[in-house]
């Protein structure tokens, strides 16, 4: 709290500042005097050396006409082999650590105690997220982020999280573990930094990194007002309808802001009367998909300036930093063009977005790291952008239809979807299986969107997708929110997710109206359902990703707490309370950077390490029996059918032995048994299996012996998970 405050203030002072010497107001004209400090040649020259552009250079020098960009081939996903390096993952959110006091959140994340509990639980990688500059740049003050670090400004790590020299420490540190560390790239867009103030001044050709278009004056009136040379404001659909009659931009699009007329926004701003360098008065629109602080760049301009940028990021994080991964963030939305007879842009799965991806994803790879991608499309649109694209991909298949069937007790549409999957020819080893990520919880379903009117069994009937889609939207939205769950909120006007943790989930569907003040009894049903959530995203092909949040139990905040942050309806502030996973700071109420302190359900890592009952000592064991048979590139053989609706079941060829695994999934809150048949499981030879033992390789039990038929019982508990492996 305390920085955010800081930082708003210092805003505000300059803000104010701006208003009594006038410097807020619109520049009338080519003639406003150049000793004004936003437009002295010392402002811009100031500029140009904080811009990410600029810097770029500096980061290839070390890479071009050098033999270490070529010692890896690049051309194919490598997708067997980072999940073979690193099949465990755990999302570490910056602004949401807690820290010993006077301690960075790098220092924290390079710690030995920490490497060493990741370790002991089975982590194999932390996903860092964005850790440098971002934000904005007012006069020569820099401004807070706006979006968590995802408004990147520049490649320096940001000052209140750490520096690099304590960055390269906890790549050391991790490796050290056998461990490596993931970052990001925001290959959509910018913060309003000094690359976006250069491109709006005409600073060189500083404009080509950015979708923004300069307006001829004669056409000003058809802009809105712009009160000063910082800020922006939205053009309407309409507008932007004749501006693209007119030849200035491809078209209006649907926006993915937060905010509540989010649906009426056209995705472009317009910014006020600028002096540019030349000593012309412009005004420009520029594109922006989320918040209008973060201005999209431009994939096919003839400067290549956005590439450049994103780029130099990539090799500056890999090789540079050495960090081994990078996420690559909102990757479809790389390409915009006109469509002929409408005002709308084609601006989601453009051909210019997979090519982008490629681009990206080849670049990393021929540094020596891997990617993985943010990706909620259908089967066929995913596969584009799989063939020779990032190496991994997260599981927006599954990940929704698991949350329901932990939700209403029932797996049949995970059943379907994972079905669907296969189908498809998606390879789950292909897939980051996550728990909670920094975003809300989405409940898009955009598998049954793309499939609409096509008709499947669902519940013993065929009902069509969008009748499935519909009826599982409803079911979610009514009983993990409203008066239900009423500290979890829908997310964004669409209502297609709730902004919630894993933990606040889990309390709604066990029908907990107040998870704050909840009996030890509560929170061990609480935890029971997370590691089932647990097993069922590790006890699969694939990697296995879980959070802060998740380890420590952390519940949403409360509205009031970031009610500050929560002005434009971004309610994923909520999912980010301030987590203190090793016990350091036990009086400390915010994080390092100022987020409120979450309420945690499970303690700190050491104790729970010291507990067989709690949730990470479980889960240890639950990722040993992962590692030890190496389910992560194992290979799925069937989703078979089920007698109990609350089952699922999911079976694999092992990579050793040629063993058979069976992830046996109880989403119901009643104990089960469910008797399973070999024979009818293709590429399978159940002969061989017969006599043999079926052992619960978490628990280490012996859980049943395959009859002569092909066939065995499995019995489950309420909330219970096992992983039979046929010896």
């Amino acid at each position: 709290m305390r920085n955010i405050q800081k930082y708003l203030y210092i805003f505000c002072i300059n803000a104010l500042l701006l208003e009594i010497f006038g410097c807020s107001k619109s520049i009338q004209s080519a003639t406003t005097e150049r000793s004004s400090l936003s437009e002295s040649q010392e402002y811009v020259v100031w500029l140009e050396k904080q811009s990410m552009l600029y810097n770029a250079e500096k980061i290839s020098e070390g890479i071009s006409g050098q033999g270490v960009q070529w010692r890896r081939p690049y051309a194919e996903p490598q997708t067997k082999e980072l999940v073979s390096k690193a099949s465990v993952w755990v999302l570490g959110y910056a602004g949401s650590m807690i820290t010993r006091p006077n301690e960075s959140v790098l220092q924290l994340w390079g710690d030995e105690a920490l490497w060493k509990a990741f370790s002991e639980i089975g982590v194999q990688l932390l996903h860092t997220g964005p850790v440098k500059k971002a934000g904005g740049i007012v006069n020569y003050t820099h401004t807070p982020t706006i979006d968590g670090w995802f408004d990147r400004i520049s490649y320096d790590i940001d000052p209140n999280l750490g520096t690099e020299e304590q960055y390269k420490r906890m790549v050391k540190t991790a490796a050290q573990y056998n461990a490596i560390i993931a970052g990001d790239l925001i290959p959509l867009h910018t913060g309003k930094g000094a690359d976006y103030l250069l491109a709006i001044r005409n600073y060189k050709d500083y404009a080509g990194i950015y979708t923004m278009v300069e307006i001829r004056k004669e056409d000003w009136p058809l802009l809105p007002d712009v009160n000063d040379i910082w800020t922006s404001v939205p053009v309407s659909k309409e507008v932007m309808a004749i501006l693209k009659e007119k030849g200035y931009v491809p078209g209006y699009i649907n926006s993915n802001d937060a905010v509540s007329n989010a649906s009426v926004l056209s995705g472009w701003d317009a910014t006020g009367q600028i002096d540019c360098i030349d000593g012309k008065v412009r005004r420009w629109v520029y594109l922006h998909y989320f918040k209008p602080g973060q201005p999209t760049l431009n994939w096919l301009d003839p400067s290549f300036n956005g590439p450049e940028v994103i780029g130099a990021d990539a090799a500056n994080t890999i090789y540079d930093l050495g960090a081994k991964v990078v996420r690559l963030d909102a990757v479809p939305f790389l390409g915009i063009a006109p469509v002929e007879d409408s005002p709308m842009a084609w601006h989601y799965l453009q051909p210019l977005s997979p090519l982008a991806t490629d681009y990206l994803a080849f670049l990393i790879r021929k540094l020596g790291g891997w990617s993985f991608q943010e990706l909620n499309m259908s089967y066929k649109d995913i596969k584009a952008f799989t063939k020779e694209g990032p190496d991994l991909s997260y599981d927006f298949f599954t990940r929704t239809e698991s949350l329901h069937a932990l939700l209403t007790g029932d797996a049949s549409l995970l059943h379907l979807a994972y079905n669907q999957m296969l189908d498809a020819g998606v390879n789950p080893m292909s897939l980051v299986h996550d728990l909670q990520n920094h975003d809300e919880i989405t409940y898009q379903l955009v598998q049954l969107d793309a499939e609409g009117d096509k008709k499947f069994s669902y519940h013993g009937r065929m009902t069509s997708a969008k009748e499935i889609r519909n009826r599982v939207l409803d079911e979610m939205r009514e009983k993990a929110n409203g008066e239900n769950a009423p500290y979890n909120k829908l997310y964004r006007p669409a209502k297609d997710g709730v902004a919630t943790t894993f933990a606040g989930f889990i309390s709604a569907a066990l029908g907990f109206r107040d998870p704050y003040n909840l009996t030890a009894v509560q929170i061990g049903q609480i935890r029971d359902g997370h590691i089932l959530l647990a097993a069922y995203n590790a006890m699969q092909p694939g990697v296995f990703s879980f959070s802060g949040w998740d380890l420590v139990g952390a519940l949403p905040l409360k509205t009031h707490q970031v009610e500050y942050l929560l002005a434009d309806n971004d309610y994923r502030w909520l999912n980010r309370g301030a987590v203190d996973l090793m016990g350091y700071n036990p009086q400390a109420q915010e994080s390092s950077w100022g987020l409120p302190r979450a309420k945690a359900l499970y303690g700190s890592l050491p104790q729970q390490l010291e507990d067989s009952n709690s949730f990470a000592f479980r889960l240890k064991h639950i990722l040993q029996a992962r590692r030890n048979y190496k389910v992560e590139i194992s290979k799925v053989l069937a989703v078979p059918d089920v007698s109990n609706s609350g089952v699922f079941l999911l079976v694999m060829k092992l990579p050793e032995n040629q063993q058979v695994a069976v992830s046996a999934i109880n989403f119901s809150r009643s104990s089960v048994e469910e008797k399973f048949d070999l024979t009818k499981i293709k590429n399978l030879d159940s002969s061989l299996l017969t006599g043999h033992k079926a052992k619960d390789v978490i628990n280490g039990k012996i859980e049943a012996v395959i009859s002569e038929d092909g066939s065995f019982s499995i019995k489950l508990g309420g909330f219970e998970a096992k992983l039979l492996v046929v010896e």
